[in-house]
């Protein structure tokens, strides 16, 4: 899988060639730290991505003239190596910029003695999206061997957390569609239907006779955009931070932008407004922050790059958001992205993301973060969907198969009508964050390990009695968390 070209359309570069001497990244040995931790890169042999102006190309030197002849004539501005996330059909690249944060007693003028002494280049942004201590740099290299170098040796000091490109990745929300006919929400009040057990629900029913949600109290959709004006969605004006800018607003751009929409729809869906569906918070409004750009054709893939969730994560702190969800799984692991989680969770904020759709006993990044909250699926029985993550990371587990949601309007959805029957760890995400955005509608000067008590309290106990890997703390209960909540 190929990476999109940022800024124009993708250009056409396979022309039939084999070089004499046909360079090879795959034999090469690279490495990149997460905060202190070396870890291994793998990179996919032959294949390279040049970047030129604004614009990416991702070629295979072996068969295509023109990135073959760019690397020879040195017509390129910066290249790397594609790398290989193990065990997906994910990649990432490296960028020219690199993110450098240092410890909080490190004053100014040592961190200019560090960076000089390094070499790596000029500042372009100190305080980067709020992150203490970081900095952004453009070191000057052209290849990503000597980036990689250089924020080795950075990230190898005392006074540095971490040192790492701002990398370019791909990733894949973690999404099932279904047809669209499901119109019974068995996730907030089974009655057994459709062979289900009953009460193997979010008690949302019960827990609105509490309260709906409060308008105060936002859920920022980290995704592909949700659409603006949907009628039976409760939401905000939303932004975009990819390199579409504000084409959309937050909003869906290209075609296959069709995920956020579904995850938004179990959040925030309007309630008594006699259209389709509803979310677990209807009280509460959704925000978009457009993180991602889906790839074509529409799998379900995206392409990101780890400044983007770092600003997305310091809007949602800016607008007062007290509540993210991002139900997709990534295929690079930032040491800022992880920095910023942290960093906001502390001061308030509550993280969710899907756990994942492989079948795996690890949960996907970034919901593998301890300051966020992994979610997996179960059916309409209890049972662990077949699809769902789970492992020592996973925190709870909601309803997470055929979930009728909102979906894009008209033809540019997943179906043709305005709503979609859908499956995955992305819609068990939403409904937890829906369950925090209840709780704090209730109390919102709870901190975020209040709330995240009154979850794992209130849940209902699916497995071996206590924590355990299959379902984490149980399956969220909506009506018992607002019961614990003071």
């Amino acid at each position: 899988m190929g990476f999109r070209v940022f800024g124009s359309a993708i250009a056409s570069l396979v022309v039939a060639l084999v070089l004499p001497t046909p360079v090879a990244h795959g034999g090469e040995s690279y490495q990149l730290r997460f905060f202190k931790e070396r870890r291994a890169l793998h990179a996919q042999p032959n294949r390279l991505a040049i970047l030129r102006g604004s614009d990416w190309y991702v070629a295979d030197l072996a068969t295509d003239r023109d990135a073959a002849d760019a690397i020879i004539a040195d017509a390129f501005d910066f290249e790397s190596p594609v790398f290989s996330a193990p065990g997906t059909d994910d990649t990432f690249i490296v960028t020219p910029d690199l993110i450098v944060a240092f410890d909080d007693d490190v004053p100014p003028n040592r961190i200019q003695d560090i960076l000089a002494a390094a070499n790596s280049g000029r500042i372009v942004r100190s305080g980067w999206n709020d992150i203490r201590g970081a900095y952004l740099i453009r070191p000057p290299c052209r290849h990503a061997v000597e980036l990689l170098a250089i924020a080795d040796a950075l990230g190898d000091l005392p006074d540095v957390r971490f040192a790492e490109p701002d990398m370019i990745f791909t990733g894949r929300g973690a999404l099932v569609p279904n047809d669209p006919n499901f119109t019974r929400l068995w996730g907030f009040n089974n009655t057994g239907q459709n062979r289900g057990t009953a009460d193997v629900d979010l008690d949302a029913v019960e827990a609105w006779d509490t309260t709906t949600g409060v308008s105060n109290i936002i859920v920022v959709v980290m995704d592909t955009g949700v659409e603006p004006d949907h009628p039976d969605l409760n939401q905000i004006p939303g932004a975009d931070f990819t390199t579409d800018g504000t084409a959309g607003k937050g909003g869906p751009v290209n075609a296959c932008d069709r995920h956020g929409t579904a995850v938004a729809g179990c959040v925030a869906g309007k309630i008594n407004n006699a259209l389709g569906t509803v979310g677990v918070a209807p009280g509460c409004r959704a925000a978009s922050a457009r993180t991602f750009i889906s790839n074509s054709p529409c799998d379900g893939t995206w392409t990101g790059q780890s400044s983007w969730t770092v600003a997305a994560l310091a809007w949602a702190e800016s607008i007062g958001a007290r509540v993210t969800v991002n139900a997709n799984g990534y295929g690079f692991q930032s040491s800022a992205i992880a920095q910023k989680y942290a960093d906001t969770r502390s001061r308030g904020m509550i993280h969710f993301a899907s756990a994942g759709n492989t079948t795996s006993n690890t949960v996907t990044y970034p919901a593998s973060l301890p300051s966020v909250l992994a979610v997996g699926a179960i059916d309409r029985t209890g049972k662990l969907a077949a699809t769902s993550n789970h492992g020592s990371d996973l925190a709870f587990v909601a309803p997470g198969v055929s979930i009728y949601t909102t979906d894009r309007t008209g033809a540019d959805g997943y179906s043709a009508s305005d709503y979609t029957l859908a499956s995955g760890t992305s819609f068990a995400a939403p409904y937890a964050a829906g369950i925090a955005a209840l709780v704090l509608s209730r109390n919102s000067s709870l901190t975020s390990s209040n709330v995240e008590q009154i979850l794992q309290q209130s849940c209902t106990d699916l497995g071996t009695t206590g924590f355990d890997t299959t379902f984490g703390y149980g399956l969220l209960n909506a009506q018992r968390a607002l019961q614990l909540t003071p």
